[in-house]
């Protein structure tokens, strides 16, 4: 099998390089199968992509201090060095600037008198004006550099130039005669650059790739892809290069997935190392259009054009342009959908608006009625509301007036009762005194007749037993009364009944108040004192009031109706 793969790879490899791109050929075929995460890796592109100033800024730090290095360059020899240096880092990146650079390595090497520099100098003006599509220019700098060609090194970049310069003339010619005569020269000369290759460089590695795939030999292009990549570090300016030769290899193949995704991958590295001079994002920008991701690849050829005119030269223009036509006009072509769409999505917008219109107009009738309603039914509710407030509060008034009625009730039933039975008591008691001075008079006793008379012994004993009955009868209808009347009283005056049960003289005008007799004559006479004394009592217990004492009385006719009204 590796016997094969030799025989079939590239005839022009050296055959160490045909046995080491077999093996890697060998690993490719059993490890092909793999999947790409392309929305992966285009989030991370276009978050690069908005980072691309800072890498940019980056480059032209590194650029200022490959200046500052050659202003202090002690030698002619090591300024060229240097210099030569700064155009390798100018060369992918600005294209007038790195033909100026070029152009003053020239007059270095002219001014140490260095052939071999010269000449070397004079192939990388040549190669340099080919990549930008100044072949006219190149040509010149090919034959210039023909007549100082000293080593096999020097050759080596004499012959890539002249591959390199007529393989470009060849494909930009519009002329199939020319056309086919300068790919002619650029076999020619890839013939005699490959017998003296370095092997290992980058320039090989491209040389060699473009070859094979030119050749459709996909496989061998991917073996050799992986060979670099253990030369080329990740992240550098070959691995970008390398990933888009990869991409070749999976567009021979028709394996879009893969294409896009090492075409991305190329562009990552591209955009990180700020390289102006690139393919990778714009071919990536035309197959992202075509797959109707138009804003992505809008957003790509953009930042692609932006590259292009930065690196100056006519060779990305002539590439880029097709694909910003191609993208403007899938872009138009969506707008030109969109509009429709709009204008259809506005005419529906506009039926749904009046629709929308017609039902508000229809709620504000509708809802200006309800709060007519809403209005009357309030006022309704605030009659309805005022006249249950006056019947709550008749009802109440009713419930007072029941309890005033039942307490009177209460009261008239009682006093009643023991004022018939006092009456009853004070006819046997008027009989048996008319018996006692009848039996005085018979026996003539007429001094012991005026002693009973006029003692006032009866009048206190009749007095006493009133008392009695009248404090036994309203503990009966208040059995909580001194409690009541107590809390009416500051602490240090309340008062305690008498040993057997009697009211105190305070309690008893309470109690006469509490039972509606609140006239202070009325008072006195039932407890046989003076209007004056009754008074003065008065006024003493509403100075011993806890609250208020002008409500101290309206208290006390309040003691037991609020037990009644419940």
């Amino acid at each position: 099998m590796q016997s094969y793969l030799c025989a079939v790879i590239n005839p022009y490899l050296p055959m160490n390089a045909k046995k080491t791109i077999a093996l890697s050929l060998l690993l490719v075929l059993s490890t092909r199968s793999q999947a790409y995460d392309l929305d992966s890796i285009y989030a991370v592109l276009d978050k690069e992509i908005a980072r691309a100033d800072d890498y940019i800024l980056r480059k032209e730090q590194h650029l200022a201090t490959l200046n500052e290095r050659i202003a202090a360059s002690r030698s002619p020899e090591a300024r060229f060095e240097r210099t030569f240096e700064l155009f390798d880092q100018y060369s992918p990146y600005d294209d007038q600037k790195a033909k100026a650079i070029l152009a003053d390595c020239l007059r270095q090497a002219q001014a140490i008198g260095d052939k071999r520099r010269v000449a070397l100098t004079q192939c990388f003006l040549a190669y340099q004006n080919s990549i930008s599509g100044y072949y006219s220019e190149a040509i010149h700098w090919l034959e210039e550099a023909s007549t100082g060609i000293l080593d096999d090194a020097t050759l080596e970049y004499y012959y890539y130039a002249s591959t390199h310069t007529y393989g470009e003339l060849g494909r930009y010619s519009d002329d199939e005669i020319l056309s086919q005569h300068y790919y002619s020269l650029s076999n020619q000369y890839r013939e005699k650059y490959f017998e003296v290759a370095d092997t290992t460089s980058s320039f090989y590695y491209q040389r060699q790739l473009a070859t094979l795939i030119g050749a459709e030999l996909a496989d061998e292009a991917e073996a050799l892809c992986n060979q670099w990549t253990s030369i080329a570090a990740s992240g550098s300016h070959d691995y970008a290069i390398m990933a888009y030769f990869m991409s070749e290899c999976y567009r021979v193949r028709d394996d879009e997935t893969g294409r896009r995704y090492w075409l991305a991958q190329s562009a990552l590295h591209d955009i990180r190392n700020a390289v102006t001079n690139q393919a990778s994002l714009w071919t990536l920008a035309d197959l992202v259009g075509k797959d109707g991701d138009i804003e992505r690849s809008n957003r790509y050829i953009e930042y692609s054009w932006m590259c292009t005119t930065k690196f100056g030269g006519h060779t990305r223009s002539w590439q880029v342009s097709p694909v910003i036509t191609a993208i403007n006009n899938s872009y138009r072509e969506k707008l030109s959908k969109n509009y429709r769409n709009l204008s259809i999505l506005l005419a529906v917008v506009s039926v749904l608006a009046m629709l929308l219109l017609a039902s508000i107009l229809f709620l504000y009738k509708r809802n200006k009625l309800l709060f007519a309603a809403r209005n009357e039914l309030r006022r309704i509710n605030g009659k309805l509301n005022h006249l249950n407030t006056q019947l709550n509060e008749s009802y109440s008034q009713m419930k007072q007036v029941n309890a005033q009625l039942h307490d009177s009730n209460r009261v008239k039933d009682e006093y009643i009762g023991r004022f018939l039975d006092l009456c009853s008591r004070y006819i046997d008691k008027l009989d048996a005194y008319r018996l006692k001075v009848n039996r005085r008079l018979k026996a003539n006793q007429l001094k012991e007749l005026q002693r009973m008379t006029s003692s006032e012994e009866l009048r206190e004993t009749e007095t006493r037993e009133l008392f009695a009955n009248f404090d036994a009868a309203f503990l009966r209808l208040y059995p909580n009364f001194v409690e009541e009347f107590n809390k009416l009283l500051r602490p240090e005056f309340h008062q305690q009944l008498g040993a057997n049960s009697e009211l105190t003289t305070d309690m008893r005008m309470a109690a006469l108040i509490r039972l509606g007799i609140d006239d202070s004559a009325r008072i006195a006479s039932f407890l046989h004192l003076t209007p004056n004394t009754i008074y003065n009592y008065r006024a003493r217990l509403k100075s011993r009031s806890a609250g208020d004492r002008d409500e101290l009385e309206d208290k006390i006719r309040e003691i037991g109706l609020q037990r009644a009204v419940k």
